[in-house]
């Protein structure tokens, strides 16, 4: 009270000055001497006197508590200028900004941890922070804050502060908001099972030591963007927030873990850094009722986003994942609308096991760098398209399992990216599968199951081709490469409702090739031949179906059944497809025995009668020659001209024919008769 130079006191209609006391005087008790040197005891004067009174009691402060006249609670001692300053602005509902009040030295700013508990708990009588709450900026709290299991009443906004001791606020409730925005903790901050009410704000705030947000409870938004973690460890394993979490461009050095937080709104770390390579950035069973953004954001240690589900979107556009040799895990994550990856960047192992997504897949320009083994998107399930165009896979992906409505994997035509293995086992697509303007060096597709068309556009397949007991309802081939070793394409149990390999009339000359470079498996030229047919191209079931049998033939070509088979069998009627064949050559044969059968060699005894044909002309005794030369042919037939003929005055080379006409009638008769009755059966 010693700074009063001029008290003025109202008694009754009149006042009088009371000048400022002696040094040590209190000027209570002059103001009471005052009273009695005007004398006498009015209503005035007892007023007067119950002022002197309260004054003397100290519970009336002039100028507010911020002259210090608000009690301190035990044990705190004697209030700092700077302690004293703030409990004024806060009675007032102003911030207390320590800079603009003291000046930039540290000295003048500083605020001991006790009296912050003191203030934020209301230990301070007579002291009721205006509704605004209390505002305290450029403060430096020099010991330790302990506000464990405190209720704190009024909002909190501590900016540009700095706790240069540790800071417990475990199991500390907040009932309306706790903002924090651009502070330092140089030590541990301890916010485990932390209650906030309304929103929490740590905005650009540093934890140079140890951050415990576990279990804690926001009510509202929970902002960490620009917040820079450089302790050993940020903790928000259980973290529930009733609204949004923000960590955009937030910094974690040495590990993060939200594993089983839990989000009512947006989780957006657009532009976070977790930045170090042996602390594990864990998101493991986060939920999070709208979208998750990673947009920009770099992993340089392993990330584990296992089990996360997304109400919303899964943004990685831009995401760097550059640890080289741990994985980046989303196995079992469930998005209810969309991922996207535009640009993504995986340094080391990706997975994506049994992932689970309502909505679009979308892998646009991103790459996977890791060549010890491929990208696993096993036993994935995308409800809509999966779109993974100009994507770069330098060990290959494996879907296997895994179920789409569409999938494209495609590259450019400029450049088509090259993948050392693209494993589609035992994939399922309801409509579509394109593969276009990629080379592969092994295509894994056995089991492959697509309801709709399959189409290959500019692949170039260099190693191993299988497509074993795959289930395609179409399938189109344009400018597809095959490997080289017909081993190493594998179609056993292909099946498929209609193929091409491109458009104009020699497209089925690119299917047989097909056929032909794969392992022999004659159930698939067999498919082919029954698909040409069906659609009423018989002359191309036919080669189809000859080109099968004489491959399969050919195996074992040195053996005399093998011979006999492509000898007579395929070159006289086409394994059964051609009987037109034996038709033509008995007739060639039969025409050729017209010249070596002469009618002059008939028996004279049984043609005597025979005038028309002894005096005949040419056409008489050709169609003689030609009924003989049948006959002669034709075995187990008798015409009755054979009978008449006289072979003992033919020549040597008309009886080496007569042998050879014979056989032959006795090979072609057969065969033709064989190929004839398999185009009925």
């Amino acid at each position: 009270m010693e700074e009063y130079v001029l008290l003025y006191l109202n008694i009754g209609n009149q006042g009088f000055p009371v000048k400022q006391p002696a040094q040590g005087t209190n000027p209570s008790s002059a103001a009471l001497s005052a009273v009695a040197r005007k004398g006498g005891w009015s209503m005035g004067t007892w007023r007067a006197a119950v002022v002197s009174l309260m004054l003397l009691a100290g519970t009336l402060v002039p100028g507010g508590p911020a002259r210090g006249e608000v009690p301190p609670p035990a044990g705190l001692g004697e209030l700092s200028a700077a302690e004293r300053w703030v409990l004024e602005r806060v009675a007032a509902g102003q911030v207390a900004d320590l800079m603009e009040k003291f000046g930039a030295p540290e000295i003048g700013r500083r605020l001991r941890g006790r009296f912050l508990e003191a203030l934020l708990t209301g230990e301070f009588r007579g002291l009721h922070a205006h509704r605004a709450g209390i505002y305290i900026s450029q403060a430096v709290f020099t010991d330790a804050v302990s506000l464990e299991f405190a209720a704190v009443p009024d909002a909190v906004f501590l900016t540009d502060c700095r706790f240069q001791g540790p800071f417990n606020g475990a199991n500390s409730h907040f009932r309306t908001v706790l903002a924090m925005r651009r502070t330092v903790f140089e030590q541990a901050a301890n916010f485990h099972r932390l209650k906030v009410d309304a929103d929490a704000s740590f905005a650009e705030t540093v934890f140079r030591g140890p951050a415990d947000f576990g279990a804690a409870m926001l009510g509202g938004q929970f902002n960490l963007a620009g917040a820079r973690f450089a302790g050993p460890g940020a903790d928000f394993n259980g973290l529930e927030v009733r609204q949004g979490v923000s960590l955009r461009n937030a910094v974690f050095m040495k590990g993060v873990d939200f594993a089983g937080a839990a989000v009512g709104g947006e989780f957006n770390a657009a532009g976070a850094r977790f930045a170090g390579p042996d602390g594990q950035a864990v998101f493991n069973g986060l939920k999070a009722a709208r979208s998750v953004s990673f947009l920009n954001a770099a992993f340089a240690g392993p990330a584990d986003f296992g089990n996360l589900e997304a109400g919303g979107d899964l943004v990685l556009d831009g995401a760097r994942f550059d640890h080289p040799s741990r994985p980046a895990g989303f196995n079992g994550m469930k998005v209810a609308q969309n991922v996207s990856m535009e640009a993504t960047v995986f340094r080391g192992p990706a997975d994506f096991t049994m992932a689970s997504i309502a909505g679009l897949l979308t892998l646009h320009r991103s790459r996977f760098e890791y060549k010890e083994a491929p990208a696993k998107f096993y036993n994935v399930k995308v409800e809509q398209h999966a779109f993974i165009a100009e994507t770069r896979f330098a060990g290959g992906g494996s879907w296997l399992g895994s179920q789409f409505r569409h999938l494209m994997l495609a590259g450019s035509p400029a450049e088509p990216p090259g993948y050392p293995v693209v494993n589609l086992d035992g994939v399922i697509v309801e409509h579509s599968l394109v593969l276009g303007d990629i080379a592969i060096g092994s295509l894994q597709a056995t089991r492959l199951k697509v309801k709709g068309p399959v189409i290959f556009k500019n692949v170039k397949i260099a190693g191993k081709a299988d497509l074993r007991d795959s289930d395609l309802y179409s399938l189109k081939l344009i400018d597809v490469g095959w490997p080289s070793d017909p081993g190493e394409i594998w179609l056993e149990g292909l099946a498929y409702q209609s193929v091409s390999a491109g458009e104009g009339p020699e497209d089925w000359k690119r299917l047989l090739a097909w056929l032909d470079r794969s392992r022999l498996d004659s159930r698939n030229y067999n498919q082919l031949d029954t698909f040409f047919r069906r659609g009423g191209d018989i002359d191309r079931a036919d080669q189809v179906y000859i080109a099968g049998h004489r491959r399969e033939t050919l195996r074992q070509w040195w053996r005399p059944d093998k011979l006999a088979t492509l000898i007579f069998w395929d070159g006289l009627a086409g394994y059964g497809r051609k009987p037109s064949r034996t038709v033509w050559i008995a007739l060639m044969i039969v025409l050729v025995g017209t010249i070596f059968f002469d009618h002059e060699n008939f028996d004279p005894s049984f043609v005597g009668g025979w005038k028309w044909l002894l005096d005949g002309g040419r056409v008489k005794k050709a169609v003689v020659r030609f009924f003989l030369s049948l006959d002669e042919f034709l075995p187990g037939l008798d015409l009755g001209l054979a009978k008449l003929w006289r072979m003992n005055r033919i020549s040597f080379p008309t009886l080496l024919y007569y042998h050879f006409h014979k056989i032959a009638g006795w090979i072609l008769i057969p065969i033709g008769l064989a190929a004839v009755y398999s185009q009925f059966r």
